[in-house]
């Protein structure tokens, strides 16, 4: 499928009976890729296989899938997740609604710039290339920023659910130092950007401050291991001086 017929199917669905509100075509698309044996509706299997996060467990996500059927069929449709959704959205509400608008702009740039591009002139081919470049530029910073998030929030579950985390425990400590390097890597996207808040937010403090200790302590480490290398070669030497000097006195 091109882009323009993409962008025609987008349209049809928008005047399919099943309406709507702005942002929640996506759970069209979410169960279009759940949906594995295509009957136009999710057995608790491929609810299972498509929602599990690693952190719910089995029997929470086939509670949260009861609770999503409404209809008591046994079966999750279309109806159904959006009802459950929408009551759970908040301000993503707004970033679904964005994302629905950007996706049908983007497809039908795409489509002008394949009709159009060939017989346009060489500065304007620059143009359209350095137009491309940018846009899938930001948007990658804001996928690494978002998956910086998801990362965090998950791994913040998993600690709450297993209780305080122990001493030796360092590979989540190390984990959310390159998350926090990450975005503020991709920082670049805009100042304003409300997702770069979640470095200073709670997140982030609790790895902070083992990073601070884990940092105090491998300084030490390092100036432990440099006194021991000043230290073996003058060993070494007064080791070597000693049994030159005794065959000297020998001779003597």
């Amino acid at each position: 499928m091109d882009c323009s017929e993409e962008v025609q199917s987008l349209s049809d669905e928008a005047s399919t009976p099943v309406e709507l509100k702005k942002g929640m075509s996506i759970f069209l698309d979410i169960l279009r890729r759940a949906d594995k044996n295509d009957d136009g509706k999710l057995s608790f299997e491929e609810f299972k296989a498509y929602f599990s996060d690693g952190v719910l467990s089995g029997d929470e996500l086939k509670e949260l899938f009861h609770t999503i059927d409404t209809h008591n069929t046994d079966n999750v449709d279309t109806d159904e997740l959006c009802e459950y959704f929408s009551q759970h959205l908040g301000e993503y509400e707004n970033v679904l609604a964005a994302l629905e608008d950007l996706n049908v702009s983007i497809l039908k740039a795409m489509d002008k710039t394949k009709k159009e591009y060939q017989e346009a002139t060489h500065l304007e081919q620059f143009v359209t290339r350095f137009l491309l470049k940018e846009t899938t530029s930001q948007l990658q910073s804001l996928q690494s920023s978002l998956e910086c998030a998801m990362e965090t929030t998950a791994e913040q579950t998993r600690q709450e659910r297993q209780g305080p985390v122990k001493p030796e425990v360092l590979s989540i400590q190390w984990s959310g130092r390159r998350s926090n390097r990450r975005l503020q890597r991709n920082n670049s996207l805009s100042p304003n950007n409300p997702l770069l808040s979640l470095v200073n937010s709670g997140l982030y403090e609790e790895d902070n401050q083992w990073m601070t200790q884990i940092n105090r302590l491998q300084k030490l480490i390092d100036r432990l291991e440099k006194k021991e290398l000043r230290l073996e070669p003058v060993e070494e030497e007064v080791s070597e001086g000693t049994t030159k000097s005794d065959p000297a006195g020998d001779e003597l």
